[in-house]
């Protein structure tokens, strides 16, 4: 898309493409600021988080949107103004979905030391490291003596540039290149999988949730046929032997019972997953140990702690539920106390609850 808000086609897309995918809309140079932000003195884990942090803080216009691209370890940073696209966007007729925007000079093949490249509109002066965009400029005009001299003198750490500007250079589209044709994202950063393991933990305890709560309705269904089995072979059986023999299955069957109602740590950190997942969370970090269970959320979270908390105290699994927060890492802590003995999924007939613990509040 131009800056006058014309569109040109470079590639249909296939059939399958353009039912599962969002089109990848192209900006002209021209729409577009570009700089490069270093990250290589950060912990490698924060660099994309203070990439992004920077992109929003040192964007400039007054409503952006920008992407990303990685640079060694360093990031490029481009911005447009979110705010006049829309409205380009928006005066486009039969228009379908929102598209993926990306500035057209990530479609570039990539590039090795100094470049200009020819564009629809205007020329870009383009400098490359280790097949990495570092530094890229445009104007209307062609790059005169004085223009490329002015482009070099700004870029620090360069390789020698050739005195006169080198000659433009026509470049087709590059439809292997991942910044800006990728199905993913180029990177995921350490808490990007963080929390999608974390979803899938918490999908995987739900799961675990529901077969345990078969198992016990299975569980105790026995018990209560064999406990009426048990008194009408006592009523027509007076054999003491035989008695005895179904006295020791029923008394096993019961002790499992119980044993399956008292709370390990597994069961409890379960059950912590399944209530965080009800209010669309997922641990980052969890600690279980023999009377207590302790995991971490994203500061976000803040928000729902409230609910977060009831729930857990309302569980029956958890007592002395204690959240607290970490304002320089950024995150949320709750801690808990487990229960000895969890309530039972439904009252059991004949059978007593697991007394409480003298501990317990």
């Amino acid at each position: 898309m131009s800056a006058d808000g014309a569109l040109s086609v470079v590639h249909p897309g296939g059939a399958v493409g353009r039912v599962l995918r969002r089109p990848v809309l192209l900006l002209a140079r021209d729409l577009c600021a570009f700089g490069l932000f270093s990250t290589a003195a950060l912990p490698r884990r924060r660099r994309r988080q203070a990439a992004t942090l920077h992109a929003r803080l040192a964007a400039p216009y007054l409503r952006a949107g920008f992407v990303l691209s990685k640079a060694g370890d360093d990031y490029g940073v481009w911005w447009w103004d979110a705010e006049r696209v829309e409205t380009l966007l928006a005066a486009q007729e039969g228009a379908q979905g929102a598209p993926v925007l990306t500035p057209e000079t990530l479609a570039q093949p990539r590039g090795e030391g100094w470049r200009i490249v020819r564009l629809n509109q205007g020329h870009e002066a383009q400098l490359w490291r280790d097949k990495a965009l570092v530094a890229s400029a445009w104007r209307r005009d062609r790059y005169d003596a004085a223009a490329w001299s002015a482009f070099v003198r700004l870029q620090r750490n360069a390789e020698a540039a050739p005195e006169a500007p080198p000659a433009p250079s026509d470049l087709p589209i590059a439809f292997d290149n991942r910044d800006a044709f990728a199905l993913a994202p180029v990177e995921l950063s350490r808490e990007q999988l963080a929390l999608m393991a974390g979803g899938g933990a918490a999908f995987a305890s739900l799961c675990v949730a529901a077969f345990l709560f078969g198992q016990s309705r299975e569980l105790a269904k026995d018990v209560a046929r064999i406990e009426a089995q048990t008194a009408e072979i006592r009523a027509a059986t007076p054999q003491a032997e035989a008695v005895h023999r179904l006295n020791a299955s029923q008394q096993k069957l019961v002790a499992y019972r119980r044993l399956e109602e008292q709370t390990g740590p597994l069961s409890a950190a379960g059950a912590a997953i399944g209530i965080l997942a009800l209010h669309d969370l997922a641990p980052s970090a969890l600690n279980a140990e023999t009377e207590t269970l302790e995991f971490t959320l994203p500061y976000e979270a803040i928000g729902k702690i409230a609910l977060v908390v009831g729930d857990l105290e309302s569980s029956g699994y958890f007592y002395a539920v204690e959240p607290r927060t970490d304002s320089a890492a950024r995150n949320l802590s709750v801690k808990m106390r487990v229960r000895e003995a969890a309530p039972p999924l439904e009252p059991e007939p004949g059978l007593e609850p697991a007394p409480a613990s003298p501990a317990q509040p």
